[in-house]
């Protein structure tokens, strides 16, 4: 099957790769609020005159970045607008579906099912379903 390119790159007309951060210096504030990862890699595709073409992000990268300006966002909303009128937050959720499952986070998971069993602790659909909730 062959896989069709969702760009054409005009080879003619590009000139070079450019890191994101020599052509847009990411603002202070998103560096220092922690959610931009010390290993953040995006670039520029350029054109000869120097102007922006293509831009490119690491999955990781447009993922801090994409949730970085979520969470600006969401500070200077009301909940109600932030739910229903927030496009950002679709798209997050639409890759977050794609995503394969964080090998770190899925063994954090699994542990912490087995501490709760040893710690005898009740899943609360079981006390939902003996309660005649369920």
């Amino acid at each position: 099957m062959k896989s069709k390119s969702l760009v054409k790159l005009p080879m003619k007309q590009t000139v070079k790769l450019e890191t994101l951060e020599k052509f847009a210096a990411i603002p202070e504030e998103f560096k220092k609020s922690g959610l931009i990862s010390k290993d953040f890699k995006a670039g520029v595709v350029v054109d000869k005159s120097g102007s922006p073409r293509y831009f490119i992000f690491d999955t990781s990268s447009l993922w801090d970045l994409l949730c970085t300006a979520d969470t600006k966002f969401e500070e200077n909303v009301s909940a109600k607008e932030y739910v229903f009128h927030n496009p950002l937050g679709w798209l997050i959720d639409a890759i977050e579906a794609r995503l394969p499952i964080n090998p770190k986070l899925a063994l954090r998971l699994k542990k912490g099912i087995e501490e709760a069993k040893k710690l005898g602790l009740v899943p609360f659909e079981k006390i939902k379903h003996e309660l005649g909730l369920s």
